[in-house]
C-alpha cells in the first residue's frame, strides 16, 4: 500500500495550523494588556503605547481572518484535488490557442500563469483592506488607489518578462540530467540558483527597485560627511549613499545595504531621516546595519540559504522519479514544477525547524549589531533610534514570549534596550 502522501501532507499543514492559531492568540492576549511592560515604562510615550495598542490589535484581528481563510483553501485545494484538475485544464488552454500542450514549457508557463492570477485575486482583499482601512486608520499610508494598483501591474509584468525564462532553464536542466542518468542534478540546478540569485542581487537595486521607488543621492551635508566617516573608518566600501522616497507609500522608516565586493551602497528611508531626532540617531542606526556587515552576517545567511536549497534539490532528485507521490496527489503524469511544488509541500516540517532555527540566529545577530554600534560610541543614540522607531512604526509592544520566539528574527525592544543596558553594567 502506497504512502498516503497527501493526506500526510495537509495533516500537518491543519496541525500547524492550530499550534500557530495558539500562539496567535497568546499574542494577542498580550497585545490587550493595558500597561506597558516594567522595562519600556519611561521610555515609551502613554499616548505612544496607546496608539501602537490599536494598531497591534487590529492587525491581529485581521491576521486571524487570513490564516483562516488560507488554511481552508490550501487544504482544500490539495485534498480535493483541484492542481491536477488546473493542470489538465491549462493543458487544454495550451492547445486551444494553437499551442502544443505537449510542451512541458508551455503548459508550466500556462498553469502558473493561471496560479498567478488566483494568487491576486484571493489576496486582493485583504491586502486593499491592510493598505487602505488598517495602515490609514494609523496614519500609515500614503499611496493612492492608482498607485496601489500599479505596483500590481508593474510586479505582474516583471513576474511574466522574468519568470518565464527562468522556469524554462530549470525544466530544461531536469530534463537533460534525467535523460542522461543525471546523478548530479542537485548540483545542476543548485548552480543555477545559485548564479540567479547573484544577478538578482546585482539587477535588483539598479534596475527593478528604481520601477517602485526614486533613489536620490543623500544631499551634502553633516549627515552625509558622518555616515562617510563611519563607513571609512571601518573600511567599508562605500560607493554611494541614497535617499528613497518612502513616504510616497507609508510612513514606516527602515535602512538597508546592498552591493558586492568594493561596491557598497546605503539606502536611507525618507521617513527614517524625518522620525530621528538628530543626526547622530540615524548615523546610529548605520552603525548597526555595518556591524552585520563587519561580523559576516549577511555572509552567513547567504551560505545558509545556499546550503538549503542544495539540500532541497537533492531530496528533489530523490522522489523525482516517484509515481508514488505524484499519484498521491492526483498526478498520473510527472511534470518538473509539480514535482518541485509537490516536494516543498511534503518537507514543510523541515522548513518550519529551520525557519525556527533562523530566527534564533537572527536575534543573536541584532544583538551582536547593537552591541557593535556600542563600541563605536553610540549607545546613547542607538538607544534613542531604537525607541523612536518602536514608536514612529508604533510597534508592539507586549509580546508573549512564546510567540516572539517562534516568530520574530529581531529581539523585543525591551530585549535590545536590556542587553545594551547589561553591557553598561558590566563594562563598570
Amino acid at each position: 500500500m502506497a504512502f498516503p502522501y497527501m493526506e500526510a501532507v495537509v495533516g500537518f499543514m491543519i496541525l500547524m495550523y492550530f499550534f500557530e492559531t495558539y500562539l496567535d492568540v497568546r499574542q494577542h492576549a498580550a497585545l490587550k494588556l493595558p500597561t506597558l511592560p516594567k522595562t519600556l515604562e519611561g521610555e515609551i510615550s502613554q499616548d505612544k503605547f496607546q496608539k501602537s495598542r490599536a494598531y497591534s490589535l487590529d492587525k491581529s484581528k485581521v491576521h486571524f481572518v487570513r490564516e483562516f481563510v488560507k488554511i481552508v483553501m490550501d487544504s482544500t485545494i490539495l485534498f480535493y484535488g483541484v492542481l491536477p484538475w488546473f493542470w489538465k485544464k491549462s493543458g487544454n488552454l495550451v492547445t486551444l490557442v494553437g499551442l502544443n500542450a505537449e510542451n512541458e514549457i508551455l503548459h508550466t508557463l500556462a498553469f502558473l500563469a493561471g496560479v498567478m492570477i488566483w494568487s491576486q485575486i484571493t489576496d486582493l482583499p485583504f491586502s486593499l483592506y491592510k493598505t487602505f482601512v488598517i495602515e490609514a486608520r494609523h496614519g500609515f499610508n500614503k499611496q493612492t488607489i492608482w498607485l496601489f494598483f500599479r505596483d500590481i501591474i508593474k510586479e505582474m509584468f516583471l513576474a511574466v518578462l522574468i519568470g518565464p525564462p527562468i522556469v524554462a532553464a530549470i525544466i530544461l536542466i531536469v530534463q537533460a540530467r534525467f535523460s542522461k542518468g543525471g546523478p548530479y542534478l542537485a548540483i545542476y540546478l543548485w548552480a543555477f540558483m545559485f548564479v540567479l540569485s547573484i544577478v538578482m542581487m546585482t539587477v535588483y537595486p539598479v534596475l527593478i527597485a528604481p520601477l517602485f521607488n526614486k533613489f536620490t543621492p543623500l544631499p551634502e551635508g553633516q549627515l552625509r560627511e558622518k555616515i562617510e566617516k563611519l563607513a571609512a573608518s571601518l573600511k567599508f566600501p562605500l560607493k554611494k549613499l541614497f535617499v528613497i522616497d518612502g513616504s510616497i507609500r507609508s510612513s514606516h522608516s527602515n535602512a538597508y545595504m546592498y552591493g558586492f565586493f568594493n561596491n557598497k551602497r546605503i539606502v536611507l528611508y525618507d521617513t527614517l531621516i524625518q522620525q530621528c531626532k538628530n543626526d547622530e540617531e540615524v548615523v546610529a542606526v548605520i552603525a548597526h546595519e555595518l556591524g552585520h556587515w563587519k561580523l559576516n552576517h549577511t555572509l552567513y545567511f547567504f551560505v545558509a540559504m545556499q546550503i538549503l536549497t542544495l539540500l532541497k534539490f537533492g531530496g528533489f532528485t530523490l522522489v523525482r522519479n516517484s509515481t508514488d507521490l505524484f499519484r498521491s496527489f492526483g498526478f498520473d503524469t510527472q511534470p518538473v514544477l509539480i514535482g518541485l511544488i509537490i516536494f516543498q509541500h511534503t518537507v514543510i516540517p523541515f522548513q518550519h525547524l529551520f525557519n525556527f532555527g533562523l530566527n534564533l540566529v537572527s536575534r543573536s545577530f541584532e544583538f551582536q549589531a547593537d552591541a557593535f554600534g556600542k563600541k563605536l560610541g553610540y549607545a546613547s543614540a542607538l538607544r534613542s533610534s531604537l525607541v523612536i522607531l518602536q514608536e514612529e512604526n508604533l510597534s508592539a509592544m507586549n509580546t508573549d514570549p512564546w510567540y516572539s520566539a517562534y516568530h520574530y528574527s529581531h529581539p523585543t525592544l525591551a530585549e535590545r534596550l536590556a542587553a545594551l543596558d547589561d553591557s553598561d553594567k558590566k563594562a563598570d
